[in-house]
């Protein structure tokens, strides 16, 4: 009978220790969940590990896709409705829809439940479906055209996406608001010089001559120029050394650079005893780090470029009438968007005034961006904690790698 009695304790105990291993368990993947889901919002979604885009990018891109793809589908027949123009527009507005229930039908889920994966499969069905009253009519010149734009969109959704640039600028752009008082004493030393020399462009007729009939693609890639050659420049000028930011010397050092954050990381219920180890990083997970990094500085060049763009829009607006534009670029009849008389004078915005605007900006921008970093006096006027936060990033994954190694080995 004591027998009987003592196994059932043992029993009992064991169902016990299984039942808190398995609480344990649970709360431990709800932070790692937290943890996850923190790295997103501060721009490093590559640092959670199996990053997969089917899981973790993709479905994340959904509701931007079909979105995007409702709204220009709308706007097109608003602009044009005609037969054709709606059937396109209703296969863009229905194909997510398809993709969705087919999707989940496949993969034995209930039809309109949230889709937990989208591989390449779902992809490609969507261009397919998007392109197919094109393929119907036989519009054999169009369709290819099609599938081009549409992977030219789901390219840059996936980089968007996958690199966390729209929660990046967020919180960057945040932390420049919060710092707003050391930015605009900076600003206010570097805008004047750049205001005065790019209007010295504007009032030239060579600009004029140059922008206003660059057009699609060539008027593309001149902007797309500068902002390279400048992202590189501010790049390669405030690229952090990696492996070093990426050392501790202990766990306390590791909570310590944590603090301020307040990070879901300090509440990982782990406690390693072992030294932790220098953060490795793949060659995304640096990609990623440095765009945290260097993202306030580009946040800076490109508020700088919006700003100037506005203010030689509004200051064309005013000054640049039909005439002017004309003797400017000889043979051009400029194309007026919108114009309005104000005490007899016709003021106009135009194509050529947008795209010369443009031009400026982006100049301004990739100036301004090679001028922060360039000035000592400039960045000891400005308040940056990038190396700050990317160091929080690192200490936040040793503490995430070490609960999912803690995870692991208690589900063996």
């Amino acid at each position: 009978m004591q027998e009987a009695t003592g196994d059932h304790d043992e029993r009992n105990g064991v169902a016990d220790g299984e039942a808190a291993r398995s609480t344990g368990d649970a709360a431990l993947i709800a932070s790692i969940h937290d943890i996850e889901r923190w790295f997103v919002r501060r721009g490093v979604p590559h640092y959670i590990e199996r990053y997969d885009a089917s899981t973790k990018v993709w479905t994340r891109a959904a509701p931007f896709l079909v979105v995007f793809t409702v709204a220009v589908a709308i706007l097109a027949v608003v602009v044009e409705p005609r037969v054709d123009v709606i059937v396109d527009a209703a296969a863009a507005v229905v194909s997510p829809l398809v993709i969705w229930v087919v999707g989940n039908v496949a993969r034995r889920r209930k039809p309109f439940t949230r889709p937990r994966r989208l591989g390449i499969a779902d992809l490609i069905g969507w261009v397919a479906l998007n392109t197919l009253p094109e393929a119907i009519r036989a519009d054999w010149s169009v369709v290819p055209i099609l599938m081009a734009l549409d992977a030219l969109l789901l390219g840059v959704v996936y980089l968007v996406t996958s690199y966390g640039i729209v929660p990046l600028a967020t919180w960057g752009a945040r932390r420049l608001v919060s710092s707003l008082a050391s930015v605009r004493t900076a600003a206010a030393r570097a805008l004047p010089m750049l205001l005065l020399f790019v209007s010295f462009f504007f009032l030239t007729a060579e600009t004029w001559q140059t922008f206003a009939h660059l057009e699609g693609p060539a008027y593309g890639v001149s902007l797309l120029l500068f902002v390279a050659v400048g992202v590189s420049f501010v790049w390669s000028s405030l690229r952090p050394d990696i492996d070093e930011m990426g050392r501790f010397d202990t766990w306390d050092d590791v909570r310590a650079v944590l603090d301020p954050a307040d990070s879901p990381a300090l509440r990982l219920p782990v406690a390693p005893t072992d030294a932790p180890s220098v953060v490795d990083l793949t060659r995304r997970q640096r990609i990623n780090s440095l765009l945290l990094a260097v993202g306030n500085q580009t946040i800076l060049a490109v508020l700088v470029a919006a700003v100037l763009g506005a203010f030689f829009l509004v200051f064309g607006f005013l000054v640049a009438d039909e005439a002017l534009i004309k003797a400017w670029v000889p043979g051009t009849e400029p194309h007026v968007y919108w114009a309005l008389t104000v005490s007899g004078r016709r003021l106009v915005l135009t194509e050529e005034l947008i795209r010369v605007s443009g031009f400026l900006a982006t100049f301004s921008g990739f100036y301004f961006g090679v001028y922060s970093v360039t000035d000592p006096s400039f960045r000891q006027g400005l308040r940056d904690d990038s190396s700050e936060s990317l160091r929080q990033a690192m200490a936040a994954r040793l503490l995430y790698l070490e609960a999912r190694r803690v995870l692991a080995s208690n589900r063996r």
